[in-house]
């Protein structure tokens, strides 16, 4: 009695999560090269897909990569984004920060400095630059009188950027 209640608890069993004949389809392909054919046994859900990409039909739940956004896109949703300026002094001596911005007006009357706090020490940053290959030829110009000036990552003005 046991072994009969366990056999057909089995094959009721079997019975409920087997796949039913309606939820599959069947592909047959024929190979030209060689002549033979491959048959796929598949859920009717890929099936449909995939009939649907042979037509052309596009499914909108598939991930498209976000595309990489320009300078110019970022500059329309925000004043200011990531890019470049040039640090040509730092200190701990606010006065000499000043006396180096003074300097650096009278010999580079184009190009604006700015005095910056980043604890503890003073800088001096110049320019507002999108790239460092665009701050490359101020960097130069530059680099003749401060020697020691380099390209540093900053938050620049998308306004007034190059």
């Amino acid at each position: 009695m046991r072994k009969t209640l366990f056999l057909l608890f089995i094959l009721l069993t079997g019975v409920l999560f087997a796949q039913s004949k309606s939820d599959t389809t069947v592909l047959a392909v024929h190979d030209s090269i060689k002549g033979g054919e491959l048959t796929i046994k598949m859920d009717a859900r890929i099936a449909q897909i995939l009939k649907g990409k042979e037509k052309g039909v596009c499914n909108k739940t598939l991930y498209n990569p976000p595309k990489k956004l320009t300078a110019a896109d970022k500059c329309a949703t925000q004043q200011k984004i990531m890019g470049y300026k040039i640090q040509i002094f730092y200190t701990k001596d606010r006065d000499a920060a000043n006396v180096v911005k003074n300097d650096f007006i009278r010999q580079f009357p184009s190009l604006t400095p700015e005095l910056i706090y980043a604890a503890p020490d003073y800088r001096i940053l110049v320019g507002d630059y999108f790239t460092r290959q665009s701050a490359a030829s101020d960097l130069r110009k530059i680099q003749r009188i401060y020697p020691a000036a380099f390209p540093v990552q900053w938050r620049v003005w998308c306004r007034k950027a190059i």
